[in-house]
């Protein structure tokens, strides 16, 4: 049985290394980028079953403008995707999924524990596609 895929788009090379390496060790194959472009990218060559995405990278909503990118991709539209974002405190906002703006399944706020974030993704995926 082959691994799922999990794609990591955060421009925090420190949060990508760490939370690769949690994923790798929970079983998971994980690819990273460092922007939303990059992102993309990766996401239409190797298909992830959840990409997980923050909100600020080069630009304040880069992660949001990805999640919707990927929706509108006929072959991605169904992939998991979970935002981990700081973009909340910084801004004094709450963000949550909605189908317009940021049409993602969940939203992390940062911090986050490695055991929520294996939680999360497991759960997410369980759940199957849309």
């Amino acid at each position: 049985m082959s691994r799922q895929k999990i794609l990591l788009v955060d421009d925090d090379v420190g949060f990508l290394t760490a939370n690769r390496l949690l994923l790798e060790a929970a079983g998971y194959d994980v690819l990273t980028a460092e922007d939303g472009t990059a992102g993309l990218a990766a996401a239409r060559e190797h298909k992830p079953a959840l990409v997980v995405i923050d909100v600020m990278m080069r630009r304040p909503d880069e992660g949001c403008a990805l999640a919707r990118a990927l929706r509108r991709e006929a072959g991605l539209a169904a992939t998991k995707l979970l935002v981990v974002t700081a973009a909340g405190q910084r801004y004094q906002m709450l963000f949550e999924p909605d189908e317009l703006w940021l049409p993602v399944d969940k939203v992390l706020e940062k911090p986050t524990s490695g055991d929520e974030l294996v939680a999360e993704i497991t759960q997410l995926l369980a759940e199957g596609h849309k």
